[in-house]
């Protein structure tokens, strides 16, 4: 008798107790694969696998009957089972695996807390600011990660608006220090200047110093600061612009200290504001430090004042350079809002209606929101390039636009919304005009996110269609709110605690097990 046969008689009752058993497995599988797939369950579709892997198996044992001995007929059965279990499972585990915040990061940090600050260029280049509450701060970039930066928790820190030098203020000694990689102080030494700034404007540092009660403003030259380029006087009072980019009460209750809105948004502007208590406001000439056009806003005036990046022009193929843009607000609430470039005017608003407002300056257009005199209903008016009136922000643009569900962020350039269709749209805050539209996962899902400097963050819910798909998913995506594109797109189970968007289509997002900073 051969080596590889069952003795006689053997295989009979063997084969068909394994038919048997292969049929009730591959029917367990059946119906497995069937509820799991119903009730989208995926402890279920994993036991469809292996049970239709132990049928398969199980039914090579009985094709087999006793054609071989019996040991080497379970190997072969249990081989084939677990190869039909592995192919039936794996692929589709692997193929709904969500995604790692950690895997994406350009560079990652502690978690956000309550009371930290994250800031970034307007141009979308440089490093990205994080300061702690507890008066810390890290500077994030994708080429170095996370540098510590050494400060006392009463400085005041802030990028450079092109994003190449971090300014450091401690008291009235102000530091500039150059961002080239490294941490700060590694390369060259910083610039230490006595003052506090205004603006830094290219290589050109505009300082305010005060001695002995005499005060003197100064245009240094950060290649060659020995000797400053030029030297005014300055009266003793003063005050600082207002924050572009943040909703502020259009009435202040007291004016800005110097560095309120530079602490605030953790930029230094690029144009030089100057305030004198005799005449006003005054946008000064860095080069020169004498006054550009006329005056900005008179000096007894209830007024906002900031400097703000250009609306968008799609007609222009030049980059168009700052705004300043004052909003002032007469006995009765009522608001007239004006725009300068160079000190020279470029449109000036009629009064708004009378009422309650709270105003926001960026992009080179003013968002007013609160209540109407005469009314308890709360609501947004704009101005803008586009006419005299104010208007509500898409003026007649959107009329026509499909019902919205949500709003996830609007400012000076765009308002970022979803509708019933289950899209996600932008449209010019102005005019109304569709600017780039993306579908999104499911109509009825909750969406969160956020609008600013420029980025939208959206976290969308995603709807499980297969059993091994996550409870709980989201879809994180980070785009440029001008155009629309994806700088990243992730499918994430960890839950979201914190987003702050950043320009140049990047964002930090924080989770209870840290902050990555994603795009860039």
């Amino acid at each position: 008798m051969s080596e590889d046969r069952a003795p006689a008689g053997e295989h009979a009752p063997d084969a068909a107790t394994a038919l048997g058993l292969a049929v009730v497995l591959l029917a367990l599988a059946g119906i497995s694969a069937l509820l799991g797939g119903h009730f989208l369950l995926g402890a279920l579709r994993l036991a469809a696998g292996v049970l239709a892997g132990a049928g398969l198996g199980v039914l090579l044992i009985a094709l087999l009957g006793g054609r071989l001995r019996r040991r080497t007929r379970t190997l072969l059965a249990a081989g084939l089972a677990l190869v039909v279990a592995l192919a039936l499972t794996v692929p589709a585990v692997l193929a709904t695996r969500v995604d790692s915040l950690g895997s994406a990061a350009a560079a990652e940090i502690a978690p956000l807390g309550e009371g930290d600050t994250v800031a970034s260029a307007p141009g979308g280049q440089g490093p990205v600011l994080v300061r702690r509450a507890d008066g810390t701060a890290q500077l994030l970039e994708p080429a170095t990660g996370a540098r510590e930066v050494e400060s006392a928790p009463d400085d005041v820190l802030a990028l450079s608006a092109d994003g190449t030098r971090l300014v450091q203020v401690s008291g009235e000694v102000t530091r500039v220090h150059e961002l080239g990689g490294g941490e700060p102080g590694e390369g060259p030494a910083p610039v230490e200047l006595p003052g506090q700034p205004l603006a830094l404007s290219g290589d050109t540092l505009v300082l305010r110093a005060c001695e002995e009660d005499v005060c003197r403003v100064r245009g240094i030259d950060l290649t060659a600061p020995g000797e400053p380029l030029w030297t005014v006087m300055d009266a003793e009072e003063t005050r600082g612009p207002d924050q572009a980019g943040l909703a502020l009460p259009a009435r202040a209750e007291a004016p800005p200290g110097l560095l309120d809105a530079v602490a605030a948004t953790g930029v230094l502007p690029s144009v030089p504001l100057r305030f004198d208590p005799a005449q006003g406001w005054l946008q000064i000439d860095a080069a020169t430090g004498f006054p550009v056009g006329r005056v900005l806003a008179p000096a007894d005036a209830d007024c906002r004042i900031a400097a703000t990046p250009a609306p968008p022009d799609p007609q222009s193929v030049q980059e168009q350079g700052p705004l300043v843009l004052t909003v002032c607000a007469g006995e009765d609430g009522a608001l007239t809002a004006t725009a300068f470039r160079d000190g020279a005017p470029l449109w000036e608003s009629a009064p708004s209606p009378a009422g309650d407002w709270t105003v926001l300056l960026e992009a080179g257009r003013v968002l007013a929101s609160g209540t109407e005199a005469g009314t308890t209903t709360e609501g947004e008016i704009l101005a803008s390039e586009h006419g005299a009136d104010w208007t509500a922000p898409g003026a007649d643009g959107v009329a026509q636009a499909e019902a919205f569900t949500a709003r996830i962020g609007i400012d000076g350039t765009r308002m970022v919304l979803t509708n019933e269709a289950g899209q996600l749209l932008a449209y010019d805050t102005a005019t109304g005009t569709n600017s780039w539209t993306l579908p999104l996962d499911d109509p009825e899902a909750e969406v969160r996110g956020g609008l600013a400097s420029g980025t939208a963050v959206v976290l969308d819910e995603i709807a499980r269609e297969e059993p091994l798909d996550p409870r709980g998913a989201q879809r994180l995506r980070v785009i440029t709110a001008e155009d629309g594109e994806v700088s990243d797109e992730l499918v994430l189970d960890e839950e979201v605690t914190a987003w702050h968007p950043l320009s140049g289509g990047r964002a930090l997002i924080s989770t209870d097990e840290g902050a990555v900073l994603l795009g860039g």
